[in-house]
Formats: C-alpha cells, sequence, structure tokens
C-alpha cells in the first residue's frame, strides 16, 4: 500500500482504521507532509476512492486490524509524531522491527492474533524498562508462536530462548531449542523445554563439564572422549536423554553400571568406539539369581557357571541386559563398527542379547567381530555365528577328538564283552559246559 498517494487529498480525518481487507504490506512510511487530527475508522477500498486532503501531524490513533499485512517499513510511523496508540491484532506479522515503535509518544500497542516466529530476534519483547517498545505492548500475555512452537506463549518461549543463548556461550558447542510442551498462559518454570546441544567434532578430550538447562540430546560425535563418568556423576546431565557419542575413543560402559541415567535413556550411540566387550563388575551379583548365571555350551560339552566369572571380576552384558528389561523409555542403541572379541567367555551371551533386543538395536548387521588375519570369525556378524565357531579353535576343530576315541574304545569294549557272552550261551547249550572262567570260580 503506497499510504502516500492513497492518503493524499484527504482533509480532516480524525480516524483511520484498514480492517477485513487483502492489505499485505505498507510499502512506504505515513507521509509527514500530510496532518492527521485523529486517524478514524475508514476501509481501506475508502481510502482508495477518497479524494479530500489530510494532515498527518496529529495523528493520535491508527487500527490496522484483521488484514493479510505480512511487514512494516522500520520507518512506517516514523512521521506521526503524535502518534499514541497503534492496533496491528489479527494480521499476518511474523516479525517486528521494534524500530516502526521508536515513537516518544506511542503508548499503546496491540499485537495479539500474529504468527510470530520466535526467535532471538524477539528478544526485545524481555525488555520492561520504561519507554522500551515491549513496555508499550499491552497485550503481551496473549501473544502466542507460530511454528515450530505453535501455539506456545511467547514471551516465556523467548525466554527460555535468551537464556540458551547465554548459558550456550559458556560451551563450544551449539545450541537450539528444538521443542516446548505446555499451551496457554504459562511461566517458563511451568513449560517443559527440549534442547539439543551440539558438540561434535570439537577436539574434545572429554565430556563437558557444563550443559545448558534442560538439554535432553547431546551430540558428541567425532572427538577424542574415552570417559562415561560424567553421566552418572555430574547433575548437568540428568535431563540429557538421547546421546550422540560415535566415532570417539570409548573403550568402555562399565562406568554406567548401575546408574540412574541408564535406566532412563531414551538413545545411546555408541558405533565407531573401541568397545570390545560389555562386561561389567561384579557389584550386583546379588541381583541375579542362579539361573541367570549359568549358560550352556552344548556343542563343546561343557557348562560355565558364573562363580567361575567371578575370580575374573567380571559379568558379560548383565547390566546393559538389566536396563535393556528395566527402561521403558529405550527407543534406540548402536553399537556397530567397534572391534568386538568373539571369544567363549563373552560372546554367547552379547549375542543372545542382540537377538533378544534386535528391535532396540538398531545397526545389528554392522555388529561384527574385530578384523584379525589369524581368526576365521573375522569381521562375521556376531548374530548369525554358530556356538561351534565362536568356542572351537580352528585347532582343536580336527574330525577327531581325544573324548572322540576314548568313546570308540569303551563302545568297542561294550561289544566285546556282549558278543562273548552270547558265544559263552551258545557254548553252554550245545556242548554243557560252563564258560572257563565260571569254572575257575570257586
Amino acid at each position: 500500500m503506497e499510504s502516500k498517494e492513497i492518503l493524499r487529498g484527504f482533509t480532516f480525518l480524525r480516524k483511520l482504521m484498514i480492517a477485513n481487507s487483502n492489505l499485505t504490506r505498507l510499502s512506504t512510511a505515513f507521509p509527514s507532509e500530510m496532518q492527521f487530527l485523529e486517524v478514524e475508522n475508514v476501509l481501506a477500498k475508502c481510502l482508495l476512492e477518497s479524494n479530500r486532503k489530510l494532515c498527518l501531524d496529529f495523528v493520535k490513533k491508527i487500527n490496522v486490524t484483521d488484514t493479510k499485512l505480512r511487514s512494516l517499513p522500520k520507518d512506517a510511523f516514523s512521521n506521526l509524531r503524535t502518534l499514541r496508540w497503534l492496533d496491528l491484532r489479527n494480521n499476518t506479522l511474523g516479525e517486528i522491527n521494534i524500530t516502526a515503535f521508536d515513537i516518544p509518544a506511542l503508548k499503546h500497542i496491540y499485537l495479539a492474533g500474529n504468527p510470530l516466529r520466535c526467535t532471538e530476534d524477539v528478544a526485545w519483547i524481555l525488555d520492561s524498562s520504561e519507554g522500551s517498545a515491549a513496555s508499550k505492548v499491552v497485550d503481551k500475555d496473549k501473544l502466542l508462536c507460530a511454528t515450530p512452537y505453535d501455539g506456545r506463549p511467547l514471551v516465556p518461549i523467548v525466554e527460555i530462548i535468551a537464556t540458551l543463548k547465554k548459558e550456550c556461550k559458556k560451551t563450544v558447542c551449539d545450541c537450539e531449542l528444538i521443542y516446548v510442551v505446555g499451551a496457554g498462559k504459562l511461566t517458563q518454570r511451568q513449560l517443559i523445554a527440549f534442547t539439543s546441544v551440539n558438540c561434535s567434532h570439537r577436539g574434545l578430550m572429554e565430556m563437558p563439564n557444563f550443559l545448558p538447562a534442560d538439554t535432553t540430546t547431546l551430540r558428541l560425535s567425532g572427538n577424542k572422549i574415552k570417559d562415561l563418568t560424567p553421566l552418572t556423576t555430574n547433575p548437568a546431565y540428568k535431563s540429557v536423554r538421547d546421546l550422540y557419542i560415535d566415532d570417539n575413543l570409548v573403550e568402555s560402559i562399565a562406568r554406567l553400571e548401575g546408574s540412574d541415567w541408564l535406566d532412563r535413556f531414551r538413545l545411546l550411540n555408541l558405533r565407531g568406539n573401541k568397545l570390545t566387550d560389555v562386561s561389567w563388575p561384579m557389584s550386583k551379583l546379588s541381583d541375579v539369581t542362579r539361573e541367570d548365571n549359568l549358560f550352556r555350551m552344548t556343542d563343546v560339552g561343557m557348562r560355565k557357571n558364573c562363580s567361575e566369572l567371578i575370580s575374573c571380576g567380571t559379568l558379560p552384558t548383565y547390566a546393559l541386559e538389566n536396563a535393556l528389561l528395566h527402561n521403558n523409555n529405550v527407543a534406540g542403541l548402536y553399537l556397530g563398527n567397534n572391534s568386538w572379541a568373539c571369544d567363549c567367555h563373552f560372546t554367547p551371551s552379547f549375542q543372545d542379547l542382540l537377538i533378544r533386543h534386535s528391535n532396540i538395536i538398531k545397526d545389528i548387521n554392522d555388529i561384527r567381530c574385530a578384523f584379525t588375519s589369524d581368526s576365521d570369525n573375522s569381521n562375521k556378524q556376531i548374530r548369525d555365528l554358530t556356538r561351534t565357531e565362536i568356542c572351537i579353535s580352528p585347532d582343536e576343530d580336527s574330525w577327531l577328538h581325544p573324548l572322540d576315541i576314548l568313546n570308540i574304545v569303551l563302545a568297542s569294549l561294550i561289544f566285546l564283552v556282549l558278543g562273548k557272552l552270547l558265544y559263552d550261551y551258545w557254548s553252554f547249550k550245545k556242548t554243557g559246559k560252563l564258560p572257563w572262567i565260571v569254572a575257575k570260580i570257586p
């Protein structure tokens, strides 16, 4: 709308209202050479047809409501030195340049009903100092955000974003407010925020000591982190649910055993680390039944009880198994591209865990035995290995074992005894003589 051209010729209009029209933008500021007494209710269509002169020096009130107005020039009202009341409700304003409100006489601004984008650029709404643009907005409590926080109260959301930006500066990471739960007239404390913090490829040697409040997703991919202890000891990680720590140097997850974090995480990505097994300290043996302790390896004719493993100080996969069974929130676990050990001590129970939780372990096809030149299982999928492949080494895998030889000898002796018995019976029937050994018995 070219305000200068439309308003040319109006004389002594008292009020101006542009409402229920298809107006999309004001291309220029209201002209300074015109002088309003007060801008009155005149529809845009009427403005186009009128032919009266008018002055803008004395305008006090402007209403532009229920239109398709998308933007305002930063100097839209700069020539209206006496403007006191500005109603911009129910338009399609996504962003507002507060320079447009830099009018000393302006006291009342109405903005409700606009799809405002809640970003850090709207932080001006938090400035409540006297004379600020925010202090002039009468209906702040009615302002709502557009996508992605659609329908959420604007002021609390902007408070969260401003706090996040301030806290993020204390880290070397990038921070983003992903989602907010809660609607209506709620305060910042009553909203539940979900924040993503990206610290990937920062050359970190350890997990950050500080995280912004409400960090639910933490990305630490491509660093040089070895230790996961902060997950269990640092309160900053209390709200972290999704952890991406792939392509690091993690060698063990034993520190997570028995932790609250392991019982409430949603996603854990450990791809491409230095893991070889998931053995755990035996601190919770009392939680395991004797029946759970026993596993059998029938292919080699032997049994091992957990009591044998205690001397080694580990119980393979138990704590991880326990967490997956009791954590109702878990949605994904990634363990691929690690150099997993494939031996008779660790692999059978680990393989059982993979099969039982294949719906949770998302990269099961990438969980393979470590690549070694002297092993037949090198780079094979652990899920598909047989017990014989796992527990019998190539040196032992001959067609004849010592136990087989013993069994053959025993079977031969049994047949020899049975044959001698049948012969003695036949000889007694025919000749009436007792077997030689019976005749010698006194």
